[in-house]
């Protein structure tokens, strides 16, 4: 039996809370799990699961040992970076998750010219809003979209790009309701709230160095940007998006910006990994890579869908 290699699948179970869900992720069957769990009990001699029909149970000493199993996998990940960095070249698999529509709209575009300059990388992208355990999901890293401020000192957070927010509408919205004056008249509105946003349905507003954020109510609330810009482009309400998600609509004259006056609000693009001594190339090349690709297409005005 590897031992590594059951520790790594013991750990994926634990994480998972599946054999299935564990055996899919890691390409095998789920016999193979299965046995490979056993034959690790037996190596130290206790019981690690408990499996009922329905439920996966963890024992005492299953959970003792799972800490453990984090810890040396995490050693052996070290290792391999500082392997890889001596190396020198990027290569093996980059597992990276990515806010949805981002990760729709724009990393999707840059990930094709990232494959080609580094043709030794495999990449697996997750698209998911919510925000990943990184070590425990396993994943390489993480972009995210948040204020300017990421609250996690466990990991390493590097802005590398920021989006501009604009309130916005349809001409006809606002032809019907009026167009509202300040950031309190929004109160008065139907305000469409993307909730995933790191600014949800708190708005800010600035202008001459002076902030107002105000609370914004409606009868649209979605977990995805481009269900609220459906709604937004039927005429139904006001909606607060991403330059990259309506800039399109707004040159062609779809949509139009309620305060344009107002300096927009600007949120941040943050490469996020582990804190880890040793940093796999494959990471890093990746990190400078979509750094330069956001800079030189945000310059081209191509952060339209």
């Amino acid at each position: 039996m590897d031992v590594l290699s059951a520790m790594s699948v013991f750990a994926r179970v634990v994480d998972l809370k599946s054999f299935s869900l564990a055996a899919a992720e890691l390409g095998i069957s789920s016999s193979s799990v299965s046995k490979q769990v056993s034959q690790l009990e037996q190596h130290v001699g206790a019981k690690l699961l408990q499996r009922t029909t329905r439920r996966l149970f963890i024992t005492d000493v299953g959970a003792a040992y799972y800490e453990k199993c984090q810890t040396i996998l995490e050693e052996v990940k070290e290792a391999e970076n500082l392997v890889s960095q001596l190396q020198g070249k990027p290569r093996g698999v980059l597992r990276i998750t990515c806010n949805m529509t981002f990760g729709q709209l724009q990393l999707s575009k840059a990930i094709p010219a990232f494959m080609e300059k580094y043709p030794d990388v495999q990449v697996d992208i997750t698209l998911d809003d919510r925000a990943p355990d990184l070590v425990r999901d396993g994943f390489d890293m993480a972009i995210r979209i948040a204020d300017p401020q990421l609250p996690d000192s466990s990991m390493i957070a590097r802005e590398i790009s920021k989006i501009p927010m604009y309130i916005c509408a349809t001409p006809r919205y606002l032809e019907k309701f009026g167009r509202p004056e300040s950031a309190e008249a929004l109160k008065e509105h139907n305000c469409l709230v993307f909730v995933y946003a790191a600014n949800a349905n708190h708005w800010t507003l600035e202008r001459d160095g002076k902030r107002c954020t105000v609370q914004v109510n409606g009868d649209l609330k979605a977990n995805n940007s481009l269900v609220v810009r459906e709604s937004l482009l039927q005429h139904r309400g006001i909606a607060n998006l991403a330059d990259f998600v309506i800039s399109r609509f707004v040159e062609s004259g779809d949509l139009v910006q309620v305060f344009p006056d107002y300096q927009a609000e600007q949120l941040s693009i943050f490469a996020v990994y582990p804190d880890r001594k040793y940093t796999s190339p494959k990471v890093s090349s990746f990190i400078e890579f979509f750094r330069e690709w956001l800079s030189v297409n945000h310059e081209k005005d191509l952060w339209a869908e």
